[in-house]
C-alpha cells in the first residue's frame, strides 16, 4: 500500500504547517506536544479552538500549555511554543467558523489532524450531529482548498459500529445517509430531532457512536478527493512513557474505576466480570497517528487506510482482573481524598445495582452532606453521586458487551521506520505488564486528577488504616444491633437458656 519512504518522520514534517482540531482535548494536547518535541523543525502548528467562558483561542492556548504534560518540552525546547498558532473557530459551525484572514494564513497547511468531537454519550442528537458529523464534513470541504495537502487523519473510534462484535479495519455499511442527517439537523427543530433520536440512529447505544459512524462514511465518500486516513483508537488512557509516565486528565476506562474505588466514592459497579476493557495508552496512539500521517504522505491518494488502535487480547484489561486486583491497587497507592475504606460490589442485575447504589452510595452521601451543612461547608457528595449514577447508566452497554478488534494495519505501522524513528515513534505498549501499568494509571490519577503529591502517600496509608478500622467497627455495630433486635422474636425459653 505504501511506497518506500525517502525521508524520516521529522524530515517529512520539517517546515510543514499542521492544522489540528480538538487541540484542547486529551489526545489533542499529547499530539501537539509530541509533534513539537519530536519534529523540532516543524512549521506552524495551527490549533482551532472555539471561544469558551469568554476566552478566545489565544488565551486558551496559553492555558493549555501550562499543564505538566508540556514540562519536558518547556525544559528542552522552550522556543517551540512560538510555533503554536491559535485559530478562533468552531467545528460545529459552517466553514468551521473561520474568517477569511485565518483561511488565508492556513493556505499552506500540509497535514491535518481532525480530533475534535463531542465525546459525551448523553449529548442530544443535534449537538452530536453538528460537531461529529457536519464538523467532519466542514473539515474535509476546507481541506480540499489546500494545494499542498499531504495527509489528513480523521480520528474516529473503534466503537463507531458498536453493534459489530468483531471489528475489522474496514468501513461498515451506513446506518443513515450522512447528507440527509446533516440536512435534518440544519432544518428540523432540535426538540423534534432529539425526540426521534432512537429511531433515526437505529437505536444505537448513544449519539456519540452513531455520529462518529456517520463521519466515517463522509471520509469514505471523499477518499478519492483527499489523502485520507481513518484512525480508530479504543479507550484512550494515561501515557505509558512519553513525555512522562502516567499523565492523564480524564476518568476514562480503568482510571475512573481504580481512582473512584481507591477514594471510596464508588462502591457499586454495573459491569460484567466476563467482559474486557480494551484500552490503549495515549502516547502510543499519538505516535501511531503521526506515523500514519507520514506513511500516507508517500502512499496512493486513492487508498483509505483504516487503523484500529486497540489492545490485543493478551493486553486487554479484563473486568475480572480489575475487580480482583482493585484492593491491591488501592492499598499500594492510597488516596488522601479518601471518603471511606475502599470496597466494591459488581453486578449486571439492574434492580440489584439500583438497590446497592442507593444503600452504599446515596444514603452515606446524604448523611455526610447533612454533616457538612451543619458545619457550614458546601455539600457536594449527593451531586457527585448523581453524576456517577448517570455515567454508569450511559456506560452499561459497553460494560456488559465484548469486542474483538483486528489490528493488522495498526501493528504494521512500525514497519518501514528508520532506526531513529523506531526509537522516537515506537508503538509497543504495556511492556511491563498490566499490573504495573494499572499501578501507573492510579498513580497518575493521584498526581494529575486528585492533585496529590507523592510525599503524601505515607500519610494516606495511615488514613486508610483508620477508615478500615471505622468500616469494621460500623459493620460490627450494625451486626450487633440486628442481633439484639432479633432477640425479641426468639422464644423466651431460648433466651433463658442463654
Amino acid at each position: 500500500m505504501d511506497c518506500m519512504p525517502r525521508q524520516s518522520i521529522p524530515e517529512t514534517f520539517a517546515e510543514a504547517d499542521v492544522f489540528i482540531t480538538g487541540g484542547s482535548g486529551f489526545m489533542g494536547k499529547v499530539l501537539i506536544e509530541k509533534l513539537l518535541r519530536s519534529c523540532p523543525q516543524i512549521g506552524n502548528v495551527f490549533v482551532l479552538l472555539r471561544p469558551r467562558r469568554g476566552k478566545l483561542a489565544k488565551e486558551r492556548v496559553a492555558e493549555l500549555v501550562q499543564v505538566p504534560l508540556f514540562n519536558k518540552l518547556r525544559e528542552e525546547r522552550p522556543d517551540s511554543f512560538q510555533k503554536i498558532v491559535p485559530i478562533d473557530g468552531d467545528c460545529s459551525q459552517l466553514r468551521l467558523g473561520l474568517d477569511d484572514e485565518s483561511i488565508r494564513r492556513m493556505s499552506g497547511v500540509q497535514f491535518v489532524f481532525h480530533a475534535a468531537a463531542s465525546v459525551r454519550f448523553d449529548d442530544p442528537l443535534d449537538k452530536a450531529l453538528l460537531l461529529n458529523t457536519r464538523g467532519t464534513h466542514e473539515v474535509l470541504r476546507w481541506a480540499k482548498t489546500l494545494s499542498n495537502l499531504k495527509a489528513i487523519v480523521h480520528i474516529s473510534t473503534t466503537y463507531s459500529n458498536p453493534e459489530v462484535p468483531h471489528v475489522e479495519e474496514r468501513i461498515y455499511p451506513a446506518k443513515m445517509n450522512w447528507r440527509k442527517a446533516i440536512e435534518m439537523v440544519e432544518k428540523i427543530d432540535p426538540e423534534v430531532l432529539n425526540t426521534l433520536s432512537d429511531k433515526l440512529s437505529g437505536f444505537a447505544p448513544n449519539t456519540y457512536t452513531f455520529t462518529k459512524g456517520l463521519a466515517e462514511q463522509i471520509c469514505y465518500d471523499y477518499r478519492h478527493e483527499l489523502p485520507l486516513v481513518i484512525f480508530r483508537p479504543s479507550i484512550v488512557i494515561n501515557t505509558e512513557n512519553e513525555p512522562m509516565p502516567g499523565w492523564i486528565e480524564n476518568y476514562n476506562g480503568p482510571a475512573g474505576i481504580l481512582s473512584a474505588h481507591a477514594a471510596g466514592i464508588v462502591r457499586t459497579f454495573f459491569v460484567s466480570i466476563d467482559c474486557n476493557m480494551n484500552c490503549i495508552p495515549v502516547d502510543v496512539s499519538i505516535k501511531a497517528i503521526i506515523v500514519a500521517a507520514w506513511k500516507k504522505s508517500f502512499s496512493s491518494r486513492d487508498d483509505l487506510p483504516i487503523y484500529n488502535s486497540a489492545a490485543e487480547p493478551d493486553k486487554a484489561l479484563s473486568n475480572q482482573f480489575l475487580y480482583e486486583e482493585s484492593d491491591y491497587f488501592s492499598h499500594r497507592i492510597p488516596m488522601m481524598k479518601m471518603m471511606w475504606a475502599p470496597k466494591g460490589h459488581i453486578t449486571t442485575n439492574r434492580t440489584l445495582f439500583f438497590v446497592l447504589f442507593f444503600l452504599y452510595q446515596v444514603i452515606p452521601a446524604f448523611c455526610i452532606d447533612t454533616v457538612l451543612r451543619f458545619c457550614k461547608i458546601k455539600p457536594f457528595l449527593l451531586k457527585l453521586q448523581r453524576s456517577i449514577f448517570h455515567a454508569q447508566n450511559s456506560l452499561m452497554y459497553f460494560t456488559t458487551h465484548d469486542w474483538v478488534f483486528d489490528t493488522d494495519n495498526f501493528r504494521s505501522l512500525s514497519k518501514g521506520l528508520g532506526e531513529t524513528d523506531k526509537i522516537h515513534f515506537n508503538i509497543a505498549y504495556i511492556t511491563q505488564g498490566l499490573l504495573e501499568y494499572c499501578s501507573l494509571c492510579l498513580l497518575g490519577c493521584r498526581r494529575y486528577l486528585f492533585k496529590e503529591s507523592d510525599d503524601s502517600i505515607m500519610i494516606a496509608f495511615k488514613r486508610l488504616k483508620l477508615f478500615e478500622l471505622a468500616d469494621w467497627m460500623l459493620k460490627l455495630s450494625m451486626f450487633m444491633g440486628v442481633a439484639y433486635g432479633l432477640r425479641s422474636y426468639l422464644p423466651e425459653e431460648w433466651i433463658r437458656q442463654e
